[in-house]
């Protein structure tokens, strides 16, 4: 039978579901929801469980070699893409739990921005000749995935490509990892509200005011879009991609009023050797690119 690859991303409300081929052909997507926090206790897990077994079944009557499956999950992962070792505050029962063993098959586990990193690169990068390519997601948070000589990079501890969590404000608000004014807390949709003053409880309140002409909301969201400016052109003075492309809710909804901006503020900022300057895309895989990298994890790793 021909061989096929099941990816599966786990997010707060939603599992996204991925079947490619060989080629990176999309068989099938859906999705389920998590349930998480209806009282059933953890009634996702046992969706993800019983969803593996079903495409097992459908794709290899029961021969998994012929089904790599890959799983994207939020938190940081062990050293052997087995489990997730820290994920606070939700999903419950996901710290520590070897999916792998559970089904007594090899599973892999990835990071979801790296997830989403690999999904964009696969699709439509590597075929570029491509070598160094970085991803940041803006949404909720702020994570992101670093490619390196075309493969992932997860570093020490699985920790690279949390550009969220670098400081672009020194005199900011402490986060979760004790960076002070992190570019997650000027951009992610989780301090909107704080970072202006109570007016606005998200980052679509804020653009369409900002679009309408609000001189307030202008100047919110120009600040955050600066603050984007300076983290992209020192990242690119460490890492030297060739291209960044920039995913999630708040990119695919802010569109031109974040890009354009953004292009403007990076002249101001960003270190141009020989006129060169780095190419900054949107990303073009939506909201399945998280279950497409799992995929592809999958694909390369298993």
């Amino acid at each position: 039978m021909e061989k096929h690859y099941l990816g599966i991303d786990i997010g707060g409300t939603k599992i996204k579901i991925v079947v490619i081929d060989e080629v990176g052909e999309i068989l099938e997507k859906n999705e389920v929801s998590t349930d998480d926090g209806s009282g059933e206790a953890q009634v996702w897990k046992q969706k993800i469980i019983a969803t593996i077994r079903q495409k097992t079944e459908q794709y290899t009557n029961g021969n998994s070699d012929i089904l790599p499956c890959g799983i994207s999950a939020p938190g940081l992962v062990d050293a052997q893409n087995k489990m997730i070792l820290h994920m606070p505050e939700r999903l419950h029962g996901i710290e520590n739990f070897n999916w792998s063993v559970e089904l007594g098959r090899n599973i892999k586990v990835i990071n979801d921005g790296h997830s989403a990193c690999i999904a964009e690169y696969e699709s439509f990068y590597r075929a570029k000749g491509v070598q160094h390519f970085l991803m940041l997601t803006l949404g909720t948070g702020v994570g992101g995935g670093i490619i390196i000589d075309g493969k992932l990079y997860q570093g020490n501890l699985q920790r690279a490509g949390h550009v969220g969590h670098m400081t672009v404000n020194i005199n900011g608000s402490q986060t979760m990892t004790n960076m002070p004014g992190s570019l997650e807390h000027a951009v992610g949709n989780f301090s909107v509200f704080q970072r202006t003053e109570g007016t606005f409880k998200s980052i679509r309140e804020l653009v369409k005011a900002y679009e309408n002409g609000d001189l307030k909301a202008k100047s919110w969201w120009l600040e955050s879009v600066r603050r984007l400016a300076v983290a992209l052109a020192s990242l690119t003075n460490i890492l030297s991609p060739e291209i960044i492309v920039l995913g999630g809710g708040i990119t695919a909804g802010a569109e031109d009023s974040l890009l354009k901006p953004l292009k403007e503020f990076m002249s101001d900022y960003e270190w141009r050797p020989g006129g060169h300057r780095i190419k900054i895309e949107k990303a073009k895989l939506g909201e399945y690119s998280g279950a497409i990298g799992a995929a592809y994890y999958a694909k390369n790793n298993i």
